[in-house]
């Protein structure tokens, strides 16, 4: 079976500094692979090289079996993300955020979808404001609407509940396991274990610039993952 997202050799390098070195991974369709490792490790390195934010300095990485720069407007559009930056413009409204990136990605019905993905992350009160008037988990609910209204194949989600309240990560849990049931794909970088563990289907450890230990979620429980990370 071809893998949804593949990692082939990818390395990254900052100046004479080597983040990663040769990684390979294949995820599969439906999986949500949980990505640990201490601060500095490379997680979120890793997750903006497959966001497309970084280019490796060596390798690939293959989105259904082929590499992502040979149709990169389909990836980009079958691709979600959230990272520790909102990449949302500051001076426009939620409403002008969403209608600039549905055109961008020929989504259709914007009229209708973007007010109901502001509503459904309960900012359809502040759908006309500035994002740059907004709190750091305002800003972030207004990402997870950009993913509503995407609709992605893959979701790549670096530290997705920071910023957010108790009943926005709840309800934000609820979307995610319900994205993964019906197919969706994830890889994920999150310091709160329980909600990782909640999702993850396979659990990653990065260190030294590599993978180190790759493991069904099933087979450890959150005390050894707690024990890898204070051993790495």
């Amino acid at each position: 079976m071809t893998a949804i997202l593949g990692l082939r050799n990818l390395s990254k390098r900052f100046g004479y500094r080597t983040i990663l070195q040769e990684l390979n991974l294949d995820i599969q369709a439906g999986e949500c692979v949980l990505l640990l490792g201490n601060n500095g490790a490379g997680k979120s390195t890793l997750l903006r090289l497959c966001a497309t934010l970084l280019k490796p300095q060596q390798g690939q990485i293959l989105y259904e079996g082929m590499p992502i720069d040979e149709d990169k407007h389909r990836y980009l559009r079958d691709m979600g993300s959230i990272a520790h930056e909102s990449r949302l413009y500051g001076d426009l409204t939620p409403r002008e955020n969403l209608h600039l990136f549905g055109v961008l990605y020929e989504l259709k019905d914007l009229p209708h979808r973007i007010p109901q993905a502001l509503q459904d992350v309960q900012l359809g009160h502040a759908i006309d404001l500035p994002v740059n008037t907004f709190s750091s988990g305002m800003t972030k609910r207004t990402a997870i609407a950009r993913l509503l209204l995407q609709r992605p194949k893959l979701l790549l989600l670096d530290e997705p509940y920071t910023g957010l309240d108790q009943n926005s990560v709840r309800w934000f849990q609820e979307y995610l396991i319900d994205f993964k049931n019906q197919g969706g794909t994830l890889l994920l970088v999150t310091h709160q274990l329980e909600l990782g563990l909640e999702l993850a289907t396979r659990v990653l450890l990065l260190n030294q610039r590599k993978i180190v230990k790759n493991q069904s979620s099933s087979m450890v429980n959150l005390s050894e993952y707690q024990q890898w990370l204070s051993q790495s």
